[in-house]
């Protein structure tokens, strides 16, 4: 036996420690491989995330517009029925009944010619 207290012969001598050590760089990199093919899977999630949320934000910004033009045309709807009503009751207090029977047969007339109109669209 040498001075090195019977060492050279153990599994860890000159070139255990290499071997070791080679082992440990593989695994090393077989994980950094793992860990960039996992980014790359995050980051194509993320960017169908993305997309899909980008795609909900133009889909609610399409829908508030259609609904604030609705708003409007309602309003409008709702001045010209409270004015309607209004003329309706000027006709009442005046008593003119006879008035009154043509507004609702030209009012009938003309709710029938809608529904007829919009039924031969659809």
């Amino acid at each position: 036996r040498g001075s090195n207290g019977g060492l050279t012969g153990s599994k860890f001598g000159k070139g255990g420690r290499a071997k070791a050590s080679a082992t440990q760089e593989e695994t090393d990199q077989f994980l950094e491989e793992q860990n960039n093919a996992h980014l790359k899977e995050l980051g194509s999630m993320v960017k169908d995330l993305k997309g899909v949320v980008v795609d909900i934000g133009d889909t609610v910004d399409e829908q508030s517009k259609f609904l604030e033009t609705l708003q409007n045309s309602m309003r409008g709807a709702t001045r010209a029925v409270k004015g309607t009503i209004g003329r309706i009751d000027d006709v009442m207090k005046s008593g003119g009944s006879k008035h009154l029977c043509i507004l609702i047969a030209f009012s009938l007339f003309v709710l029938v010619g809608l529904y007829y109109l919009i039924k031969s669209k659809s």
